[in-house]
C-alpha cells in the first residue's frame, strides 16, 4: 500500500491492533455477564477482532511490496467499522437491515480487492473504503438518534455524536487519500501531521464507542437490579419492602390533604387447590393474572404490592371513607368475572378482601394489621367477599365510580 498510509504509522497501527484484540477478548468475557446484551457485545467483539487483525496486517506490510496484504488489511479495518455500527444499532433495537449490511460488506470486499488487483492509484482504495464506513456511521447515528432509552439517554446522545465524529474522521481520511492520489508521490513520502491525526482518530473512535456501549449496558444492568430490588419478579408489582417505604409518606400526605386512605388486604381463595389441580406453573399464571386485574382496576395513585404468597396489599387514596367498600367490591367482582386463561381453558378465581381506613395517629403497620384481621374474617365467613370494620351492610350504591 502507498506510503501515505504506513510511513511513521507502523507503531500506531501495531498498538491499535493489539489494543483492539485485547478489547475483543474482554468483550467476549463480559458478554457472559449480561445475557440481554450478549449478542451486542459478541458482535462488537467480532468487530474489534477484525479491526485488530487488519491493523496488525497493515503494520507488518512493507509499503507497496505486499499490495494484496494491505488491501486485506484496509478491507478488514473498514469491515470492522461496519460491523461495529451494526452492533450499536442492535444495542438500541433499531430496525435491522441485513440486506444493507451485506451489501456494504460485499461492495467493500469486492471494491477493495478490485482496486488492489489493478495496483494503480492505491489511494483510491483508502478513499473508497473510508466513504463506505462514513456512510455506515452516519446511518447508524441516525437510527440511534431515533431510538429512545430512558435509562441512558445521555449516553445515547453521546453515541450519536461519536458516530458522526467517526464519519467525519473517515471522510477526512478519504479526502486526504484523494489529495495524495493526484499529487507527486514524493510530496507525500512522509505522512504529515494531518494524516497522522486522522489515523490516530480512526483508531481512537472505536475505543470511545466501545466505552460508551459498555456504559449503556452497565446503566441497563443497574436499572434491572433496581427493578429486582423494588418489584416482585413474578407479578411485577412493587415488593413488600417498597410498600412500607412509600406507604408511610403516602399516609402522611393524604392526612395533610384531608383525604382518607383505605388499606386492602387481598387473598386468593383456595389457591393451593389451583396448584394441586393445575400445577405450579398455572398457579404462577393465576398470580400474574390477579396482579394485572388489581393494578388495572385501581386508581393511578394507589400503591399495589405483592405482600407474600398469594396475598396482595393495596393502599388506595379515596375521596370519602364510605367509598372504601365499593372500591374493594369492584376489585373482587373484576377478578371473579374475568377467569384466568390457561392452555386453552380458563380457571375461575375469587378473592377475599379485608378493608381498613387509616385513622389519625395510626401507623402503617397497625393499619395493615387491622386490614389483615378483617381479611381473615372474610375468609372465615365463607370467602369471596369484602369485609370492612362496619361490615358489608348499609354500604353506598355499588354504581358509584371509585376505582
Amino acid at each position: 500500500m502507498a506510503r501515505f498510509l504506513i510511513v511513521d504509522l507502523h507503531a500506531l497501527w501495531l498498538i491499535g491492533g493489539l489494543t483492539a484484540l485485547a478489547t475483543a477478548g474482554a468483550l467476549v468475557f463480559l458478554r457472559a455477564l449480561h445475557h440481554p446484551s450478549a449478542r451486542v457485545l459478541g458482535l462488537l467483539a467480532l468487530a474489534h477482532a477484525c479491526g485488530g487483525l487488519g491493523l496488525l496486517a497493515g503494520a507488518v506490510s512493507p509499503s507497496r511490496a505486499d499490495a494484496l496484504g494491505m488491501a486485506v488489511a484496509n478491507t478488514m479495518v473498514a469491515a470492522a467499522m461496519v460491523i461495529g455500527c451494526e452492533a450499536v444499532r442492535m444495542l438500541y433495537a433499531a430496525r435491522p437491515r441485513p440486506a444493507l449490511v451485506a451489501a456494504f460488506l460485499f461492495v467493500l470486499v469486492a471494491g477493495g480487492l478490485g482496486f488492489e488487483a489493478t495496483r494503480h492509484e492505491p489511494f483510491l482504495l483508502v478513499a473508497f473504503a473510508s466513504i463506505l464506513v462514513a456512510t455506515a456511521a452516519v446511518l447508524a447515528a441516525i437510527r440511534i438518534a431515533r431510538a429512545r432509552d430512558v435509562a441512558a439517554d445521555l449516553l445515547r446522545r453521546l453515541l450519536v455524536v461519536a458516530g458522526l465524529a467517526c464519519a467525519a474522521v473517515w471522510l477526512l481520511r478519504s479526502g486526504l487519500a484523494l489529495e495524495a492520489a493526484r499529487v507527486d508521490p514524493a510530496r507525500t513520502a512522509n505522512a504529515g501531521m494531518l494524516e497522522l491525526a486522522s489515523a490516530a482518530l480512526a483508531v481512537l473512535v472505536p475505543a470511545v464507542v466501545t466505552a460508551l456501549v459498555l456504559m449503556v449496558v452497565h446503566a441497563r444492568m443497574a436499572d434491572e437490579l433496581r427493578a429486582l430490588a423494588t418489584t416482585d419478579p413474578l407479578t411485577r408489582l412493587m415488593s413488600r419492602r417498597v410498600l412500607f417505604e412509600r406507604g408511610g409518606p403516602l399516609l402522611a400526605a393524604m392526612q395533610l390533604g384531608g383525604r382518607p386512605v383505605a388499606a386492602m388486604m387481598v387473598d386468593l381463595d383456595h389457591f393451593k387447590r389451583i396448584n394441586d389441580c393445575h400445577g405450579h406453573a398455572a398457579g404462577d399464571a393465576v398470580l400474574r393474572h390477579c396482579a394485572r386485574q388489581l393494578r388495572n382496576g385501581s386508581r393511578a395513585e394507589a400503591l399495589v404490592a405483592r405482600y407474600g404468597g398469594e396475598e396482595f396489599c393495596l393502599l388506595v387514596p379515596l375521596d370519602r371513607a364510605s367509598d372504601a367498600f365499593v372500591a374493594a367490591e369492584r376489585l373482587r367482582h373484576r377478578i371473579e368475572s374475568q377467569p384466568c386463561p390457561l392452555d386453552g381453558t380458563t380457571v375461575r378465581v375469587t378473592v377475599s378482601i379485608g378493608v381498613a381506613i387509616h385513622q389519625a395517629g395510626q401507623s402503617l403497620t397497625q393499619l395493615l394489621a387491622q386490614a389483615d384481621t378483617l381479611l381473615y374474617q372474610a375468609k372465615h365467613a365463607g370467602r369471596n367477599r369484602v369485609v370492612t370494620v362496619d361490615g358489608p351492610a348499609n354500604q353506598p350504591d355499588l354504581a358509584l365510580l371509585v376505582v
